[in-house]
């Protein structure tokens, strides 16, 4: 989908809002945030919708977020991702004239979230949507884009609410810790994820030399010669987000520290020029 947003772009992903293990208790702690940027484009898993006892609870709490951003002056673009597979009717984003691809990132897996407990359910019906798909639509990035989210909406009821109660850290990190190789399934994804957007791109979006997403709620930035991958990380504990923006030919990553209940933008990490990759240089 073609977007030109109003400069300042900010990009944040993961806010998981609902969530009991969100950092994020309500959308206004995110005000702070707004005083920059023209746009603010939300990359996947914003609220809880999934489940259908989420997907009250997550639905306010966007409509929350979208008003807050609206009374800030600031265009809020909401991309989908697999725990808010229909909170708006978009699933990628192409700026700059195609030099950026801004994805959730659920598509880089067959079991759309390795780390799961459910993985082998959402392997299983994520392949089965894709044996449906004929030659032409398995070559088309937006029809293999729903066919993940038809994965996550269509396995809504497997996994438990998680808009009820609150977790302590503790306990959270103990859940992640089981089964055993869950840690193992987790340090893998990290560990590939940059090199499959760098091939997602190559395949689909063989022009965009940036590719940015979330999902695995580990932020940083790769560069996979030519391209260059960001992570922009979630609002969950432990590992912490950053934020993309985009201004006047400019990309740049910085970190997202916490003030007074407030969340901020920090340091700035990476730095770059925006350009379009040549056909050349896409393969």
């Amino acid at each position: 989908m073609s977007l030109t947003p109003t400069e300042p772009v900010l990009i944040l992903s993961d806010l998981h809002l609902g969530h009991r293990a969100s950092r994020i208790e309500h959308p206004e702690q995110l005000c702070s945030l707004l005083h920059g940027p023209g746009s603010v484009i939300f990359n996947g898993d914003t609220a809880e919708m999934r489940n259908t006892e989420d997907r009250l609870v997550g639905r306010k709490l966007a409509a929350d977020l979208a008003r807050i951003c609206h009374q800030a002056g600031r265009k809020a673009f909401f991309v989908n991702g697999n725990h808010d597979p229909t909170v708006s009717s978009t699933n990628h984003l192409d700026l700059e004239r195609g030099a950026i691809l801004v994805t959730h990132g659920d598509i880089l897996f067959l079991d759309l979230a390795p780390w799961s407990r459910d993985a082998k359910h959402y392997r299983l019906k994520h392949r089965q949507i894709l044996d449906g798909l004929g030659p032409d639509d398995f070559t088309d990035f937006e029809k293999r884009l729903l066919a993940t989210k038809r994965a996550a909406i269509e396995l809504q009821m497997i996994e438990e609410p998680l808009t009820r109660g609150r977790t302590p850290r503790f306990k959270l990190f103990i859940r992640h810790l089981w089964p055993p190789h869950r840690p193992l399934m987790i340090l893998k994804a990290w560990w590939e994820s940059p090199g499959r957007a760098a091939n997602l791109a190559r395949v689909f979006r063989p022009q965009a030399r940036f590719i940015i997403v979330g999902h695995t709620h580990y932020p940083g930035t790769w560069k996979v010669a030519p391209r260059v991958i960001i992570n922009t990380g979630g609002f969950v504990p432990y590992f912490g987000a950053c934020a993309a923006i985009i201004e006047s030919g400019r990309l740049d990553v910085r970190r997202i520290d916490s003030f007074r209940r407030q969340f901020i933008l920090g340091k700035r990490l990476a730095s770059f020029a925006v350009d379009r990759l040549r056909p050349t240089e896409g393969f």
